[in-house]
């Protein structure tokens, strides 16, 4: 089981991931569970990858919100296009979230605002307030 990694990691960069499917590749296991393809990867050049590895090998995917990911069949090519659609929209949404981020950090820093997450424990904002408060909620 992959300990929790970001699906926005690069395929090349997610060793368990490849792991997994060395293991689909040497028959050690015959699928692939994940919460859903975007939980597989947030690009669809990995998810299409990751998925045809497996199906090349005769590993089967599944996803938990819809079941088995069937391999491609040139009779219903709808499979494949909707698959793939979900991987693009998968795509967008996270160059959306990035680009809000990016976009949020660079105003607030133009403000003269702190704007790269919370200073280390122990250290004030650059605003002056109070330190941060310890984990346990005591400052």
């Amino acid at each position: 089981m992959e300990k929790a990694q970001s699906g926005t990691i690069a395929g090349d960069e997610r060793p368990e991931l490849a792991g997994v499917l060395l293991w689909v590749e040497e028959k050690k296991v015959h699928d692939i569970v994940a919460p859903n393809l975007d939980r597989l990867a947030r690009e669809l050049l990995v998810q299409e990858a990751a998925l045809a590895q497996c199906w090349k090998h005769g590993g089967r995917a599944f996803m938990t919100d819809q079941g088995e990911i069937l391999p491609d069949d040139p009779e219903d090519p709808m499979r494949a296009a909707m698959r793939q659609m979900m991987g693009v929209f998968a795509q967008l949404d996270r160059g959306m979230t990035v680009a809000k981020l990016r976009r949020g950090r660079r105003i607030k820093g133009e403000k003269g605002q702190y704007a790269y997450g919370a200073p280390s424990y122990g250290r004030t904002r650059p605003t002056g307030r109070r330190p941060c408060a310890h984990a346990s909620g005591s400052s």
